[in-house]
């Protein structure tokens, strides 16, 4: 027999409602994840006092609102620690900051109407092996497909295509407003006489002119980049980035990306933009040293020497996180490509921006701002409650690593719920952390001999 899923309703009242919170406003699993729906999860909750200074250098070197064109080319974000102390300081969340700060609006705002500017995110998901240049290529193809700039860079170049009193007919609705979705609406642009396929020609043409390749050109003209994407693989999916035998993705992807990207978003408007490479390890630590050298090479050829569009216009200024041992691997090869007389690999370089370990004040305004964010009364916002002053103190004695942090107090909400308690005192955060699971030990060594 047949049982129907139920669909979900929604909660009337919230088990955390007795803490005057709407929901636990930590994450169990504190790993940032950009894409996720969850605001614990993908950094929309955000604390900005406790890495104010690290947002201000960020912002000299990179944003540049009045000195666009001469923000640096290559920048490092790093954490102190290693490969397991160094994950969940911070990183990830900062960019992410960046990219929300920017990609809201295109830069409208952050540049003060000036220009657009682009962040895209790159990531890896497992461990790179293989064709690891083209892999983080594809993997920014990837992120532009999901960013939503291929569509409102399409609505523009198509109100640029039409006359100034078609455009205007397009973009007014009924109450008299302007809406540029309207631009993306083909039944709404038939409605005004206008022929989509001779429009979609009519832009494709302007790109093809701009330097896009005449395919890719009508692809992005008619909204169809992801499926032209799709169509280089026999699998027809974008993801994962590598599988055997279905490699032509990879062997166009770098000319997709620094070529005709970079030409189709200056053809929308957009002055520059910003590539956020993230967990760096990620795609180093399986290189052999052949193969950090010949990264880098491609890595330079791509961002700074003269061959693709992205060169020529210094369109993209890219940012990696990364952590000492990862460094130590690239280092040589970084020196190789000379790429660090463009931007040493050091933590102490100017071109690099390094996440501390918070203070136990930066550490609390790290609590207050999940708290917050959950908050049932708006007046108990900038407080710790649930907790009492000795109950947030004895969570910050645990550990202020934003990581370990966040999960700490996930584990104490949630104990004080099953215990039916509503302030969380000293008593009870010992209680909570005294019966939960201890901490895996991590072997700070472990990847030090490969590095070297």
């Amino acid at each position: 027999m047949v049982v129907l899923p139920k669909r979900s309703i929604g909660v009337s009242k919230s088990l955390y409602s007795p803490l005057g919170l709407k929901d636990l406003p930590f994450p169990t699993e504190p790993v940032v994840d950009p894409y996720n729906n969850d605001p614990r999860r993908n950094g929309a909750i955000y604390a900005e006092s406790p890495v104010k200074r690290e947002i201000e250098k960020f912002e000299q070197l990179l944003i540049r609102p009045n000195d666009f064109p001469n923000r640096v080319r290559l920048s490092y974000l790093w954490s102190k620690g290693d490969r397991e102390s160094g994950r969940g300081m911070g990183k990830t969340a900062l960019l992410r900051y960046f990219r929300q700060r920017i990609n809201r609006d295109w830069g409208q705002t952050e540049f003060n109407g000036q220009f657009s500017a682009v962040v895209v995110y790159v990531a890896f998901p497992s461990q790179v092996d293989r064709r690891y240049m083209e892999q983080l290529a594809w993997s920014a193809l990837v992120d532009i497909c999901k960013n939503g700039v291929l569509n409102d860079s399409r609505a523009v170049l198509r109100l640029e295509a039409l006359t100034p009193e078609q455009g205007d007919l397009v973009l007014q609705c009924p109450d008299g407003s302007h809406n540029p979705d309207n631009l993306l609406d083909d039944s709404i642009l038939q409605a005004h006489g206008i022929e989509i396929t001779a429009l979609d020609k009519r832009v494709a043409e302007r790109l093809t002119s701009e330097g896009v390749q005449p395919q890719v050109s009508l692809s992005l003209a008619q909204g169809q980049f992801r499926e032209y994407l799709c169509s280089l693989r026999k699998d027809g999916n974008l993801e994962p980035f590598y599988i055997p035998r279905h490699t032509k993705n990879l062997d166009y992807s770098r000319t997709l990306l620094f070529n005709d990207i970079v030409h189709y978003l200056r053809a929308a408007g957009f002055a520059g933009g910003y590539l956020f490479i993230d967990d760096i390890e990620n795609l180093v630590d399986q290189m052999t040293r052949k193969d950090r050298i010949e990264f880098a090479k491609e890595f330079c050829l791509c961002t700074m020497r003269p061959g693709y569009a992205n060169t020529a216009y210094n369109f993209f200024s890219c940012v990696l996180t990364t952590h000492q041992q990862a460094s130590i691997g690239l280092a040589q090869a970084w020196g190789e490509a000379g790429l660090s007389t463009i931007a040493r690999l050091d933590p102490n370089s100017p071109n690099s921006v390094e996440l501390p370990l918070p203070s136990e004040d930066q550490a609390r305004e790290i609590i207050i701002a999940h708290l917050d964010y959950h908050r049932t009364n708006e007046l108990d916002k900038g407080t710790v409650k649930p907790f009492t002053e000795d109950g947030i103190s004895a969570l910050l004695k645990r550990s202020q690593h934003p990581r370990d942090l966040l999960s700490n107090a996930a584990k104490v909400i949630l104990h004080a719920i099953d215990k039916k308690i509503t302030d969380v005192d000293k008593t009870v955060v010992n209680e909570a952390m005294d019966n939960s699971a201890p901490p895996s030990i991590p072997d700070f060594s472990e990847g030090i001999d490969g590095a070297l």
